[in-house]
């Protein structure tokens, strides 16, 4: 734990204790949000507006439409409003027809119920995904594990957008962290079966699926086509074909809606991460000189990630888990459609970056990391209003600045790796 921290300043008194330090995160943690969360649910006698109306409204089409009709989108405005009444319009709900054949159980409980259970299946799988990372990549004692827990619950699009909007970003994190456990073990078929978990949001596996190409992980690949091969047909045999022509036919005009193809995305920029977001929030990132700035980036991490990836079979162990870590980094960027509660996954590639940490000898590095990613969690908190006020999303920022360290630690552990194969047998 000491390497991802920064040296403690000698003014400000002796270094506080572990036990002082898990009480003063978790007090902090209950005191400013689940307590205010709670009281403010009681005083109103109903959830909160949140996204999981969708999934319970889609799970209820299924059962009382046909299928034809999931992707209706007036119909789906209606259903939710019906769900779960508030003022502001739903917006469409592009989501794969096994994610509403997934929820279509749920719709047996009423919706306060429904949403309940569902917070606490996302608490455990989130736990549970850190749980894994930290026992196989990266254990410490239990107070330090305590902390690390308590730090991970902090990160506000964790506790405000993916446990508040009941949405389902803990799914995609706790898939991630069993395929790279499971990638570690050389289980490279069951890393595959894992990775289907995140095909309720493919977008979540645009970079990672040409990483198994170019890492030559083709068990992997071979696991992940038979697991969305059982999807379609499981989705098939209960909802039928004509299912699959509607759902891509919606996906097509919400995915030219929401990158703005044509200069304008309908999405709430300051809610998104990604790059495509960034560019259409910020003023002139649509213009011509900022289109090419914004293209350079991206195409430079993806020249960059595609020569560490095929050299990756001369890596040491260490050295993959740091490429899973960059690679995760960069999904959050180089992407059409990142909402911020998906950026917990950055979650993931800190805890992973942490492991590979003792390999890097760079004082910089190191210390660069601890203040990136403890700034990545204080901004979590403010960067959705900074970004409604001045255009900028804070975290974006700071995720390519960790990316770029990320491709830093890389390089070092590549030449040093090259250079200990190089070595002369004793």
């Amino acid at each position: 734990m000491s390497s991802m921290l920064p040296a403690w300043p000698s003014r400000l008194g002796p270094r506080p204790k572990l036990k002082e330090l898990n009480f003063i995160l978790w007090g902090l943690l209950f005191v400013c949000f689940v307590l205010p969360f709670s009281i403010v649910v009681f005083r109103s006698h109903r959830p909160p507006d949140a996204d999981f109306a969708g999934f319970y409204s889609l799970g209820r089409i299924l059962n009382e439409y046909p299928s034809s009709q999931l992707y209706d989108y007036q119909l789906q405005k209606r259903v939710c409003q019906e769900v779960h009444p508030r003022s502001g319009e739903y917006g469409p709900l592009p989501y794969p027809p096994y994610v509403a054949l997934f929820f279509r159980p749920f719709t047996l409980l009423p919706y306060w119920a429904a949403y309940s259970l569902w917070i606490v299946i996302s608490i455990l799988l989130y736990a549970l995904g850190i749980h894994i990372a930290l026992k196989r990549f990266f254990p410490q004692p239990p107070l330090v594990s305590s902390l690390i827990y308590a730090l991970a619950f902090s990160y506000f699009p964790f506790i405000g957008f993916t446990i508040g909007n009941g949405q389902l970003a803990a799914i995609g994190f706790f898939a991630l962290a069993l395929a790279i456990r499971e990638d570690d073990r050389c289980h490279e078929f069951r890393s595959g079966l894992a990775l289907c978990l995140c095909l309720y949001k493919p977008t979540l596996l645009v970079l990672v699926l040409p990483m198994l190409v170019f890492t030559r992980r083709f068990k992997a690949l071979l696991g992940f086509v038979l697991g969305m091969a059982a999807l379609v047909l499981i989705t098939t045999t209960f909802e039928g074909f004509t299912v699959w022509p509607h759902f891509l036919g919606f996906l097509h005009s919400f995915g030219n809606s929401s990158i703005g193809l044509n200069n304008h995305s309908f999405l709430p920029l300051a809610k998104y991460v990604d790059l495509t977001s960034f560019s259409s929030a910020i003023p002139g990132g649509r213009s011509w000189p900022g289109l090419l700035t914004f293209c350079a980036i991206g195409l430079g991490a993806l020249a960059l990630l595609l020569r560490f990836w095929w050299k990756s079979t001369q890596h040491q162990p260490a050295d993959k888990i740091l490429l899973w870590a960059t690679t995760l980094s960069w999904t959050l960027l180089i992407n059409v459609y990142v909402p911020i509660y998906d950026s917990i996954l950055i979650v993931l590639s800190v805890l992973l970056t942490a492991a590979a940490l003792p390999r890097i000898r760079v004082r910089l590095m190191q210390w660069g990391f601890a203040v990136n990613w403890i700034l990545i969690l204080l901004c979590s908190w403010f960067s959705v209003p900074v970004s409604r006020a001045t255009g900028v999303q804070i975290l974006t920022v700071l995720f390519a600045a960790f990316g770029s360290l990320q491709f830093a630690m890389l390089d070092r552990i590549t030449h040093h790796s090259a250079a200990l194969n190089n070595q002369p047998a004793a």
